[in-house]
Parts: structure tokens; sequence; C-alpha cells
């Protein structure tokens, strides 16, 4: 077997590798990481529930988004909606195809695979986990001008939707194909069961890699993100407040305009606190990759919690839908057979017809053309039937 260069403890890039060394050579990996520095037993055995757990109701929560979405006529037709299908699928995918590798490495104690599979574990995991920062990128784009600019809202059509995903996806390709090049590389992390960027290592190309993805991977996200809803929320609140100077309603026209602004509202927060919830998630990893270019020697649960953080990531989504969106909801509690009948039990429409759960019965006071005050009237509107 072909001995390996200290310039490269993987021997990915050697110019006399072998096949064999590059698809076989687990016990490589372990070996650049000093045994006596990695976590103990107990730690990876926590790691591996912790994993297992975030595994499965990643599963659960995306299924869920997915089978809701698909299942509802009118979420189905809206464009900007598939968004979140795509997110939910980027967050199945790291699933299914990152996650079983850590997983069972945890169990097992170490690394229990070969560079190959940790080369590819790692690259798959940063494509798909970029991917889904640049579609929750394009979300927040997609509300600013759902909100800010709403004469632009007809350019959100399902082709250029389509365009949009194949950009996200496009974008993290890119930076994640990269180290397969010879930018950067993918490496076994410090708590040795689980592969990503090398950022351990402070040569020139990995640390110019790292602070590059750090810039235009993280920073430039966040930065638009936190711009679009600092637009959003002051049309909203602007929005709320000329409402709520309207005084009473008094036509019907009304009575939908200002279903309109809180349905904005309730999405506005679910979108803002998926922003937060990825802002947090993220940002730990994000440091400890920064101060590890100019602080090496740091212990191993500085590195392995912030980690651990980011990979809960696929599993957060669903639930901020669920936390937040009275629709999302219903429709869960419905398809898990808990569902109930809020605010419309036992109630007619006039035609005969049973309501549906969705809707509701609102009271306005109703006048004629010409300012004559008629009394009050009962419209039936459906309760926020968006997921964004």
């Amino acid at each position: 077997m072909n001995e390996l260069t200290t310039e490269d403890p993987y021997g990915i890039f050697a110019e006399n590798v072998s096949l064999e060394s590059f698809f076989n050579l687990s016990e490589n990996l372990n070996k650049t990481i000093k045994e006596e520095d990695g976590p103990s037993p107990t730690t990876l055995m926590v790691s591996a529930v912790y994993l297992t757990v975030v595994a499965f109701f990643a599963i659960l929560g995306n299924i869920s988004v997915l089978t809701i979405i698909f299942r509802d006529k009118k979420l189905r037709s809206k464009a900007h909606n598939h968004l979140l299908i795509s997110l939910a699928v980027c967050d199945l995918s790291v699933l299914f195809g990152g996650y079983p590798f850590t997983i069972t490495s945890a169990y097992y104690g170490k690394w229990m695979f070969g560079d190959g599979i940790c080369v590819f574990a790692g690259f798959f995991t940063f494509f798909v986990s970029l991917t889904s920062m640049n579609i929750l990128v394009a979300i927040c784009v997609f509300r600013y001008i759902m909100i800010c600019l709403p004469g632009k809202s007809f350019l959100l059509t399902p082709r250029f939707t389509c365009y949009v995903i194949l950009a996200c996806f496009g974008y993290g390709f890119f930076w994640t194909a990269l180290p397969l090049v010879g930018w950067g590389s993918y490496a076994l992390e410090p708590f040795a069961v689980s592969c990503s960027l090398n950022w351990a290592q402070h040569d020139f190309s990995d640390v110019s890699y790292l602070v590059a993805c750090i810039l235009f991977c993280y920073v430039l996200h966040v930065g638009i993100m936190v711009n679009c809803y600092r637009h959003i929320s002051r049309t909203v609140t602007l929005l709320a407040q000329r409402d709520k100077e309207r005084g009473r309603i008094i036509r019907e026209d009304e009575m939908l305009y200002r279903s309109k602004i809180a349905d904005d509202q309730q999405v506005t927060r679910m979108c803002f606190l998926v922003v937060v919830v990825f802002a947090g998630v993220w940002t730990p990893y994000a440091l400890v990759c920064a101060v590890h270019i100019f602080y090496e020697d740091m212990p191993i649960y500085v590195t392995t919690f912030p980690t651990m953080f980011a990979k809960a990531g696929c599993m957060m989504n669903p639930l901020v839908y669920f936390l937040t969106n009275r629709s999302f909801r219903m429709k869960a509690l419905e398809m898990f057979g808990c569902g109930h009948m809020d605010n419309v039990v036992g109630v007619e429409m006039s035609n005969g017809r049973q309501m549906e759960p969705c809707e509701v019965v609102r009271t306005y006071d109703k006048l004629s053309k010409d300012g004559v005050y008629l009394g009050q009237d009962k419209l039936v509107m459906e309760k926020s039937s968006t997921m964004f």
C-alpha cells in the first residue's frame, strides 16, 4: 500500500495514489485525529442518539410538509410554494445521503467508511445544506416582492420560480464542487465520525476557500435576509397601522383587505422565524470555522456542539411551520387524525353546505350604495390557506 505524504494526510491528491488507497483508507482518516484528543465513547453515543432523534423528526416533519402541499390543490397551485417543496426535498436528501454514515459511525465509535465515502458525504451534505440556504434566501426575496412590491408579484410565475430553484442548486453545486477540483478539501471533522469542509487544516488552499465560503455562503445570505425582512417588517407595520386607523368595518371588500393583512402578518412572522432559526443553527458553526483559522488548539467540545446545532437545521423548518402557521398546523393535525372544527362546528351555510374546517364566519356592517346602514351581515371566509 502506498505511503501517504504529510502534505496530503488523506492521500486524495497524491500523484501515486491508487484506487484502493482512495476508497479504502478509513484508518488513515482516523489517524489524522489524535486518539487522546478525540471524543469519549459516551460523547459519541450521545451524539448518535441525538442525530437519530433529529433524523426521525426531520423525516416526519418534511414528509408532512410535502404531503400537505401535494394534497391541497390551492397550496400546490401556488408557484412560490414550490420553494418550500424544494426546501423539504433538500432536508430529506441530507438525511438519506449524508446522515446514515455519521450516525452509523457514531454508534460504532469511529469513522468506519473509506476516504471516498468521506469525500462524498462531505460534498453531498454541504451541497444540499447550501442549497437549502439558497432557497431560504429566495423565499425572503419572494416575500419581499409580495409585500413591498405587490405590483411586481405577477413576475413570480411557475416558470420563474423553476429558474430560481435551478439557480439555487447551481450556486450550491458551484461552491461545493470547488474542493473536488483542488481549492479546499473535504475531511473528517475533529469529533471523528462526520466529514465536512477541511476547516482544521491551515494551508492556504483550505483557509482561503473557507474564508470565501463564510463570505459568500453565510454572510451574504444573512445580509440579504436581514435586509429583506427589515423592509418587510416596516411595510407590514405601516399597513397594519393604516388599517387600524380605518376604524369599524363597513364593507365586504374591507373585510377581505383586513383578512389579507392578517394573513401577511402571520406568514411574515413564520418566514422571519425561519430566518432566525437559520442564523441560530449556522452562526455557531461559522464562528468556530472562522476562529479556528487563527486559533488552532480548540477543545473538542467547542468544535462538536456547533456542528451538532448545524445538523439539526433539517428538522427546524417543519417545526417552525407547525408553530407559526395556522393552516399548516390544522392540516397536519388532520393528517394525523387529530384535526377538529375550529370556530365553525355545526355551522351550515345558506346553500345547505356544511362549512369546512378552514372556513370561519366574519361579521361586518353593511351599507347600501347610498351609504345607508343596512345592519350587520355575515361573510364566510377561508382562514389563511397559504404556507408562504
